[in-house]
């Protein structure tokens, strides 16, 4: 639902943030409109899922460095830009940067929230997305070096023999090993091992918002 996601606005002038806020607020979204984007930054709640509405032109940090801050933090809210001073070269250069899409005040109702509801869902799925990369490395923590070690020979289907040739280990350490690692992450068997390492890299790769 709409009430669940919350837009962050960052513009300079107040009555552009009354004006966001009353119509954002009307079409169900939750709103907390910031005056700077330092303000917005000692503030932010990140946790929450929606997106950043941002100006461009704003005394202090511009919405273009607003936007190359929260990349260095990793952050992986959804940006859209709503600007009056907006040019070809700005909205390529905050698209190219990640940006949902560049918006030109004063937005129509209509297509402004598409795009917001568009943002917000993006935002609920990478949230979900780090969830679970969360999960599985945390998982992976559990398990000693030695066990980790282990891990990955199994998962690249060598038999108990030769990994415990590889390790100069008896195979009755391999096998122990094998149950705990299944049981530590939840797998039944090598190739469900497999899965779950490439699944990690898969999703680190993934995490670059």
């Amino acid at each position: 639902m709409k009430s669940s996601y919350l837009i962050r606005i960052v513009d300079d002038e107040p009555e552009v943030c009354r004006s966001l806020r009353f119509i954002l607020e009307v079409a169900g979204f939750s709103v907390q409109t910031y005056l700077r984007a330092e303000e917005f930054l000692r503030t932010e709640e990140s946790e929450i899922v929606g997106c950043l509405l941002t100006d461009v032109r704003m005394p202090g940090m511009s919405g273009l460095e607003l936007q190359h801050k929260l990349k260095e933090i990793h952050s992986s809210l959804p940006i859209v830009f709503l600007s009056a001073h907006g040019d070809i070269r700005m909205a390529v250069e905050a698209v190219q940067a990640g940006a949902v899409d560049f918006l030109v005040k004063p937005p129509e109702a209509e297509a402004l929230i598409r795009v917001l509801e568009k943002a917000c869902q993006l935002h609920s799925e990478r949230r979900a997305i780090e969830r679970d990369l969360k999960d599985m490395e945390n998982a992976w923590a559990q398990l000693t070096d030695a066990e980790r070690g282990t891990a990955e020979l199994v998962s690249k289907g060598f038999p108990n023999r030769q990994i415990a040739s590889i390790l100069d280990v008896t195979e009755d350490t391999i096998r122990s090993r094998r149950a705990v690692i299944f049981g530590k992450l939840d797998v039944c068997n090598a190739a469900e091992l497999s899965d779950y390492l490439h699944e990690i890299e898969n999703l680190r790769r993934t995490v670059t918002w």
